[in-house]
């Protein structure tokens, strides 16, 4: 999970609509990389896990679908690849990307007040609704 500090600090940081939404993109991927890491059938909080992932992979593609996002670099395999997520409890994992989601809804929803074209403020509309589903659906689970 030591991505999603860095990208935290990313979305904590950027400045101007291309930034954000750059940082945006970066953090439902890797949330949903830890997202789909916990999808255990086996626990009560299969549900709410895959519910998350398929919040994460919607916002993903809101933000992919905003005219401002900058193109991946060339040869930027940090996008494909698939991250490890660490050994943290479900439960202790959920806080932090609920508390993740719920920082990413806010910048999000920030920006979709910026003067920006109508693609950009709309993206951003619904990647910080699919965002804030994220936060709702993982952040009520039990800390350990």
């Amino acid at each position: 999970m030591e991505h999603i500090d860095i990208v935290r600090a990313r979305l904590e940081h950027a400045t101007g609509l291309p930034a954000l939404l750059d940082a945006a993109y970066d953090a439902f991927e890797d949330m949903l990389t830890a997202i789909e890491a916990r999808q255990d059938p086996s626990t009560g909080a299969f549900a709410a896990f895959v519910m998350a992932g398929a919040a994460a992979a919607n916002g993903r593609n809101a933000v992919a679908a905003a005219p401002s996002l900058p193109p991946a670099p060339s040869g930027d395999l940090a996008r494909t690849q698939t991250r490890p997520s660490g050994g943290l409890p479900a439960e202790a994992a959920a806080a932090i990307l609920a508390a993740l989601s719920q920082l990413l809804a806010s910048r999000l929803t920030q920006a979709s007040g910026l003067p920006a074209g109508l693609g950009d403020r709309v993206a951003c509309a619904q990647a910080a609704r699919h965002a804030a589903s994220i936060c709702s659906l993982l952040g009520g689970m039990p800390e350990p």
